[in-house]
């Protein structure tokens, strides 16, 4: 049995409506579920993804003194089941020893071939 024509066409603007009614998921949007989108910096999930690398990093480095965050070059997340995180930071290494303990106030040590980007 043939389905009339009107049945498609009604479904197809019933669709477009939609679309037109919330763009975000229309064309247009940037959104796309798993994608990776920009992340702002200011973010809380963000500054603990920043964190939480820097602390690993200089867990598993054997450098004496402490390295911190100068610059975040870029931040992005992807949205799965929960919230991935990619983070391109520029390092540098602090005048503090692991010996101590607050890495905040740490300065850093001005030599340019000092600093690193990781990804």
């Amino acid at each position: 049995m043939a389905i009339p024509l009107r049945i498609p066409l009604l479904l197809l603007a019933a669709l477009v409506a939609g679309c037109a009614a919330r763009p975000e998921l229309g064309r247009s949007s940037q959104l796309m579920l798993g994608g990776l989108e920009e992340a702002d910096v200011h973010e809380e999930g963000v500054r603990q993804a920043i964190d939480y690398a820097i602390t690993v990093y200089n867990q598993e480095n054997n450098d004496i003194y402490y390295s911190r965050v100068r610059r975040v070059v870029r931040a992005r997340k992807q949205v799965v089941t929960g919230t991935n995180y990619y983070l391109d930071l520029e390092i540098g290494r602090t005048s503090c020893s692991k010996s101590q303990s607050d890495l905040s106030e740490c300065p850093f040590i001005e030599h340019p071939h000092e600093h690193k980007v990781c990804h």
